[in-house]
């Protein structure tokens, strides 16, 4: 079943939100939060900027909050709707005096204030963040960080004083709860063997007690990194290891407040396997119907689970498809052509994103030429089955 798609956003502008399992639509399920820039065939390097604002579902119009530096083609600004769906602001992450900070603004006021640490993820109640350093990002993979010229010289491999960051999104402030060193020498990886660190991908259970976040290690030489998963109180307490550096691990969801769907080499090859939050091992899921690897993320009612796929085939098509959690079916969404020119650093994934309803998913896609944000409308779909 292919569902037909609506195009949100027009050119000759691109525009795009950026990551998957981040709720893009405020309260009213009529605006979609959007980066609008006037290229997407470079990666941003210093002096780029984007402007931040919403597309309208009905008209299509973009209306403009604000302009930034600190993005990225594939997570765009890390954009949020943060409060309560009467008084909603919108963040973005962006620079100040040399560091990557956090906007919030009201976008029927006008009104702004900053928040003082860039936002990763925000908890289901919206008023909790946990906050990661993207200017290191972006010497330790440039493709999720944002383009400065801090001197590579300069930065510690391994910091005491940089790591996860607690924001308390109301007052703005941020403090930091775990280090990148402690959780590195929790790992037992020998920082004299060289190699640079950095925290990445971290996101709240579905009832905000608990983020788990990915602990990378860039090794010298080639650019090969590896990759550990943990979990941890938002204050930095109880920390626990999940999957460690022996497994290449890739996107992840959580389904309900200890269960999560990992795309791990954990069961052997690269494949979408359940894990129990602080249990060792893990489940097979969808064996022979999922990829090996996409951005999956569930519906409000943990019922279906979207995920998508890199382009297949000489056609290099981008498959969108509904995974039924309880059948183990597929349900085939769409599939989105990208160009040859839109691989590595400048590829547009779609990075598929539920609305607040479950009767709607949006995707960034390049099928049409431009990088611009589609809506497709799943509720026969996932009401009916």
């Amino acid at each position: 079943m292919i569902q037909p798609i609506t195009r949100l956003s027009s050119g000759p502008k691109h525009h795009f939100f950026g990551y998957y399992g981040i709720n893009p639509w405020d309260g009213t399920g009529q605006l979609h939060l959007a980066l609008e820039t006037d290229f997407h065939e470079h990666r941003p390097v210093v002096g780029d900027s984007a402007t931040v604002g919403t597309v309208n579902r009905s008209t299509g119009e973009f209306n403009a909050v604000g302009k930034t530096s600190a993005f990225n083609l594939q997570q765009g600004a890390m954009m949020h709707w943060v409060g309560n769906g009467v008084d909603e602001e919108i963040t973005y992450n962006d620079w100040e005096n040399g560091r990557v900070v956090a906007r919030a603004v009201h976008p029927a006021t006008g009104s702004r204030r900053t928040i003082d640490s860039a936002i990763a993820a925000v908890s289901p109640d919206r008023r909790t963040g946990m906050g990661l350093d993207f200017a290191r990002m972006a010497h330790c993979r440039p493709v999720v960080g944002y383009a400065n010229d801090i001197d590579p010289a300069q930065i510690d491999p391994f910091p005491e004083n940089d790591g996860l960051f607690l924001i308390a999104l109301g007052s703005g402030r941020s403090r930091l709860v775990i280090s990148i060193a402690e959780v590195v020498r929790a790992t037992g990886y020998q920082m004299s063997e060289g190699g640079i660190a950095w925290f990445n991908h971290v996101a709240f259970n579905t009832i905000g007690s608990r983020p788990m976040f990915f602990c990378r290690i860039k090794l010298p030489g080639p650019q090969n990194h590896l990759t550990s998963v943990w979990s941890v109180n938002p204050d930095g307490s109880d920390l626990r290891s999940q999957i460690g550096f022996e497994y290449s691990s890739s996107h992840f969801a959580w389904s309900d407040p200890h269960r999560l769907t990992i795309s791990t080499e954990l069961g052997g090859d690269m494949s979408f396997m359940e894990i129990i939050e602080g249990e060792p091992g893990g489940t097979p899921v969808g064996p022979g119907v999922l990829p090996s690897d996409g951005h999956n993320s569930f519906s409000p009612d943990k019922q279906w689970m979207v995920c998508d796929t890199y382009p297949l085939g000489p056609d290099r098509l981008q498959q969108l498809f509904l995974f039924n959690v309880a059948n183990g079916t597929r349900v085939e969404l769409g599939a989105f052509h990208a160009a040859d020119r839109f691989a590595g650093d400048i590829r547009c994934d779609l990075h598929p994103r539920w609305s607040p309803d479950g009767k709607s998913i949006s995707i960034d896609s390049v099928h049409e030429g431009s990088r611009q944000i589609y809506a497709l409308d799943v509720s026969e779909v996932v009401l009916v089955s």
